[in-house]
């Protein structure tokens, strides 16, 4: 029987934890992918971009005799019903699959637990790999994370299709509001109500970019700057089919990156993209992005009942 036990986080953990969040963005075989916090400070600002709490939704792991081993959490979002799961991170000699089985196992009964949670990690982080699928968790796809330095050089590529323009989305009364929301529930395959979920975006801060031609929505571009840190993120880029091959997502990439270094608080911009996606990964290369992190999605459902 294990001797780990779990309690809530608190503020006398913090500094303990940003040691491990730091190893975890330093060592790759201790990696994960999201959320991939250099800190304790940029957790922080994770949980508060979620509306979260560090006392609610992140735990400390303990030995047998109360001495902290490692941490876990959740970030749970109401704009899109999605959970993630934060580490679970392990301190030095404690650092073991069975272990980590035992945080999992200890996390997932946490009464704040969601049924489906997903997971991010690098390739090289064997053992919570083999943790993840030892409990059940299963393999998906891989992503990679890019990162784009701010300011980014003036392009230099064609001009856009005449009427073509650029603008920000007013809220939800804009006319191109239900538009684009639809355009983003197909493109990316929300499950969630997509006026409901793109208003919710809205309220958390999101910034959308809005591209029209001849007067109809053709395009958007949501990114966000992370509160209490000197980063964003673009999260939704959609075009509509009937306007792709025009440059239109190039253009609406870097009107996103010129607005995020407008803002003068905002050193770089990072980004999601499937590997495997080569159009889309050559059109943020061309836009000023660096390929960064590599990891692979594991997803849990809890049973219920």
């Amino acid at each position: 029987m294990s001797t780990i036990s779990m309690r809530p986080a608190c503020a006398d953990d913090l500094g303990f934890i940003g040691t491990l969040l730091a190893r975890s963005c330093t060592v790759r075989a201790e990696g994960t992918g999201y959320p991939r916090c250099d800190d304790e400070n940029e957790l922080l600002a994770e949980l508060a971009l979620y509306d979260n709490r560090l006392e609610d939704h992140v735990f400390t792991a303990c030995d047998a005799g109360g001495a902290p081993i490692g941490t876990g959490g959740f970030l749970i979002s109401d704009s899109d019903a999605a959970a993630y799961l934060i580490g679970p991170l392990l301190d030095g000699p404690s650092r073991t699959v069975d272990n980590a089985r035992a945080v999992l196992r200890l996390l997932m009964d946490q009464p704040i637990a969601p049924p489906a949670v997903a997971s991010y990690l690098e390739e090289e982080n064997v053992v919570l790999a083999q943790a993840l699928r030892a409990s059940g968790w299963e393999p998906g796809p891989a992503q990679l994370e890019m990162v784009c330095p701010l300011p980014v050089p003036a392009a230099t590529g064609s001009p856009l299709a005449d009427q073509a323009t650029m603008r920000r989305l007013r809220g939800a009364a804009d006319p191109a509001f239900p538009v684009l929301a639809k355009l983003l529930a197909s493109h990316h395959r929300w499950s969630s109500d997509p006026l409901e979920r793109l208003g919710d975006y809205l309220d958390d801060g999101y910034q959308v970019v809005v591209m029209e031609s001849a007067g109809r929505p053709a395009g958007c571009a949501l990114w966000i700057p992370v509160p209490d840190t000197d980063f964003g993120r673009l999260d939704y880029l959609s075009v509509a089919e009937e306007f792709r091959g025009r440059g239109f997502g190039s253009a609406l990439t870097r009107q996103a990156l010129a607005e995020a270094a407008a803002d003068g608080r905002i050193e770089r911009i990072y980004l999601s993209v499937d590997p495997a996606n080569e159009i889309a990964r050559r059109l943020y290369l061309a836009c000023g992005f660096e390929a960064g992190t590599s990891s692979r999605k594991y997803s849990y459902r809890q049973q219920s009942g």
